[in-house]
């Protein structure tokens, strides 16, 4: 673990500032790749895509849960949830066709419309 030292002088209205989130304080990016120290490392976009999950009940539902449970590489937030649906937020490196492969793997199906994004258990 490493710890950032201050020495110096620093505005008094930058402290209020941190603690309500206005400034967010990464060192990390601003820190170089040690294998390259002349080249700065390269970042990684993140995207998100909110997904109404669609199943026919509980049985489904443990299904579909556990299956997002064991994703790899994919941050899952639920924020609604009821008897033959839920509304989740994906988080996930790179595009929505690789999000559609992650899930595929994991025995879900990610379907894209003009109507929004659909998850829901594959079927054989």
């Amino acid at each position: 673990m490493t710890q950032t030292r201050f020495i110096g002088f620093m505005p008094r209205w930058i402290g209020p500032c941190l603690g309500l989130g206005l400034i967010v304080f990464a060192p990390a990016a601003f820190a170089q790749s040690a294998n390259s120290p002349a080249a700065p490392a390269a970042a990684v976009a993140q995207s998100s895509l909110n997904a109404s999950a669609v199943y026919s009940g509980i049985e489904e539902w443990g299904k579909l849960r556990g299956a997002l449970s064991r994703l790899q590489g994919v941050s899952v937030s639920i924020s609604a949830i009821s008897i033959d649906g839920a509304l989740i937020l994906f988080r996930y490196d790179g595009t929505p066709a690789d999000l559609q492969a992650i899930l595929a793997r994991a025995g879900l199906e990610l379907t894209l419309n003009a109507a929004g994004a659909v998850v829901k258990v594959a079927t054989p």
